[in-house]
């Protein structure tokens, strides 16, 4: 079976990460899975990685511990 173009661009940016990072592992939790295809959700995550290193990213201030 042929992966397909948005599988290939995840699976591509994780060996990277992975030899450049030391990334281990990586998981996804679905609700429901059938809400959402394989393709879908990498969809999103590749849209995710791709708006942050585009540098359209800010950290979240919950009040419950100091950013830095």
């Amino acid at each position: 079976m042929e992966m397909s173009s948005e599988r290939k661009a995840l699976s591509d940016r994780y060996a990277r990460m992975q030899s450049k990072e030391g990334l281990v592992d990586t998981k996804f939790l679905l609700s429901n899975p059938a809400e959402a295809t394989s393709d879908e959700v990498c969809r999103e995550v590749n849209a995710m990685y791709e708006a942050l290193d585009r540098g359209e990213s800010k950290a979240l201030d919950f009040g419950d511990i100091s950013i830095h």
